[in-house]
């Protein structure tokens, strides 16, 4: 099986982004890490990764430019609050750990270890295979899959 795979962005060295990233490389998945701060989104990749999630999610609350742009009284329209956070990388929470579909951001390792179906001390796991669903066939004896005459068979003979 091939090993699984992960993005990571974060910026600068933050003690809880980096323990997270040992955490997940800790579980075996192979981490393409990138520095925000050093090389930054554009504003298209920042618009494609927040997608149609609420952007507060990846809004960073913390930062002192969060208050300096008045975002703590009024979020604008998406599209302007994607420039400021382009502009300016504090706004971004970190980290952001994205698998194939799925995000996570901000540093809980439970909801991490929960996307990447990792164990929760970031122990490997197996890998969960998806769900096949079954596709029920008529049985025999004029029985649909709901277990009721077929409407070929009808409960009652015809004389």
């Amino acid at each position: 099986m091939a090993p699984r795979r992960a993005q990571f962005y974060t910026y600068g060295s933050d003690d809880s982004c980096t323990e997270v990233k040992k955490f997940i490389e800790n579980a075996g998945i192979l981490l393409e890490a990138r520095d925000i701060k050093e090389n930054p989104f554009s504003v298209n990749e920042l618009a494609n990764l927040i997608g149609y999630l609420d952007i507060k999610h990846f809004l960073n609350s913390s930062s002192k430019s969060y208050k300096k742009h008045g975002l703590d009284e009024k979020i604008p329209a998406q599209a302007e609050i994607i420039e400021l956070m382009v502009a300016d990388h504090t706004l971004i929470k970190s980290p952001i750990v994205c698998s194939k579909r799925l995000v996570t951001v901000g540093c809980n390792k439970q909801r991490i270890a929960e996307m990447l179906q990792i164990g929760p001390n970031g122990e490997a796991t197996e890998l969960i295979e998806p769900r096949k669903f079954n596709v029920r066939t008529p049985s025999s004896g004029g029985r649909s899959s709901m277990g009721r005459p077929s409407s070929r068979h009808s409960a009652h003979s015809r004389k």
